[in-house]
């Protein structure tokens, strides 16, 4: 066979892949409420690149539009490397069926590379820079210089994707990547507001100047080609599955806990919890993106007055910590619908199923709320808000997201990434955070209309605590809202 025919093959598997699955006839209503929400996002960039000029110009007043937009690029080339580089999936696992079949690897690695480059999220800068085009840059610059800098834009775009691709699958054999990944960026971008460097004017500069001239543009051609050769060239170093496995193994060798394992059953689910994280893709990267979030503290404490913004402090709070609860527990039981037959049928008290689940939460929070002790230094107000925050969702939250979590019955990969993957989800999952959050707010609202926000506080952590002395009952009252649904989860399972 030849490439060409290998890779409309592939492709043309891939497409009856999508519409022949399970997950593409189901979950209509699902499919409709992100279409809704893609075309909601799209008309939202297209108005933001129709008056992006006048934007600039109040931005940027002192720099030409086109100098102005390229120099925005710079932080978006950077986000959108991030972005790749923790969301993005790849694609690799779509070729394993045809690893044992007489199919030459170099049109499969290159199958894999080309349906990258095709992702929906190349495209969507174009939403912003088209009517940015039509409306300023050809009329300030000329047409010819509009093509050139759209081809110079569209080719960085192209770059950064095979470039995040083969930053990815090197972070997968050497974790230690990760910090580097960030400290780079955060320089960056350090470097450009802190010191004299003005990285986004030079980048803007070379941008601008190929831009111009448009035989230059073999330049960002060739720093393409180099990015992709590069990748395909990692991908048939690192072709055979055993050995990859068996890096990714030595990731977290012998994780064990004598101490959870001895100290009763749902301690060894707490156990199995964890392994289930460190072992499997899409979990490992929603708790490990889970921790991003901490970094809002930096941007609501240290530009909000200490005087106000007690309510903001106390979703902040919360946020803070239980987002590792909020994003893991979204799908508490989907994380084991490979196997949750086995589960049900192995003698299994789902008291103490839901009990182990209860541990981890406490566990997850307990170790956020530590992390956000650091933040008392803005004002030791903020660690009282947090405090009466992880309380409420020790006591409270836990037991609502585990009460929720019997009306999904949606089936997840494991092995698959977070990137633009809906599995396991429906749309309860886009509203389930709105009594997460607004119960403790409400309970807060009326000491503050009153003027006593601090027993505000003190009242949403007695709930918590209130709901810790009597985790048993809600436990019990989780485990008979399970058995009532058991049927429909198992065969949501099943056939999700």
């Amino acid at each position: 066979m030849h490439n060409p025919s290998i890779l409309l093959t592939l492709f043309s598997h891939h497409w009856k892949q999508t519409i022949r699955s399970a997950y593409f006839e189901k979950g209509v209503l699902m499919r409709i409420f992100l279409g809704l929400m893609f075309l909601y996002l799209a008309i939202n960039m297209v108005i933001a690149g129709f008056f992006m000029d006048k934007i600039l110009a109040e931005a940027f007043p002192d720099d030409y539009l086109v100098f102005a937009f390229s120099r925005i690029l710079f932080y978006y080339f950077i986000g959108d490397f991030l972005l790749r580089f923790f969301f993005q999936p790849l694609p690799t696992l779509s070729i394993v069926p045809y690893l044992h079949l007489p199919v030459k690897r170099q049109g499969l690695f290159h199958f894999i590379l080309i349906r990258s480059g095709l992702s929906l999220f190349n495209f969507l800068p174009l939403l912003v820079v088209v009517p940015f085009v039509l409306k300023s840059v050809v009329w300030e610059q000329g047409p010819l210089f509009a093509i050139s800098w759209m081809l110079t834009l569209m080719l960085l775009v192209f770059t950064n994707n095979y470039l995040a691709f083969l930053v990815k699958k090197a972070y997968l054999l050497r974790t230690l990547l990760l910090f580097v990944v960030l400290a780079a960026a955060g320089l960056l971008v350090f470097a450009d507001i802190k010191s004299a460097f003005y990285l986004s004017g030079v980048f803007a500069g070379i941008f601008t100047a190929i831009a111009a001239r448009i035989w230059l543009l073999p330049i960002p051609l060739a720093v393409l080609m180099l990015c992709y050769v590069a990748s395909w060239f990692f991908l048939n170093k690192n072709r055979y599955i055993e050995l990859t496995a068996k890096k990714e193994k030595l990731l977290f060798p012998g994780f064990t806990s004598s101490f959870l394992d001895s100290v009763s059953i749902p301690g060894r689910l707490l156990m199995m919890e964890i392994k289930l994280i460190l072992r499997n893709n899409r979990p490992r990267k929603v708790f490990s993106m889970s921790w991003i979030f901490f970094l809002y503290g930096f941007l609501i404490y240290g530009h909000q007055r200490q005087s106000s913004g007690t309510g903001l402090y106390l979703v902040i709070g919360l946020m803070m910590t239980g987002i590792i609860m909020f994003q893991y527990g979204q799908m508490v039981m989907s994380w084991e619908s490979g196997y949750f037959d086995k589960i049900c049928t192995s003698g299994l008290r789902m008291q103490d199923y839901f009990r182990g689940k209860f541990w981890f939460f406490l566990a997850a929070n307990s170790i956020s709320f530590i992390i956000t002790l650091p933040f008392a230094f803005y004002g030791l107000r903020i660690a009282f808000i947090n405090l009466a925050a992880f309380l409420f969702n020790s006591g409270i939250n836990s037991f609502l997201i585990l009460f929720l979590g019997t009306y999904n019955s949606r089936r997840i990969d494991l092995s698959k990434g977070v990137f633009f993957n809906y599995e396991g989800m429906s749309l309860l999952n886009f509203f389930y955070f709105f009594p997460i959050i607004g119960i403790p707010f409400f309970i807060y609202l009326p000491f503050f209309i009153l003027g006593h926000p601090a027993w505000g506080l003190s009242a949403v952590g007695l709930a918590g605590i209130a709901g810790l002395a009597f985790s048993g009952v809600l436990i019990r009252s989780t485990v008979k809202q399970f058995n009532s649904r058991k049927y429909k989860i198992l065969n949501g399972f099943r056939t999700s």
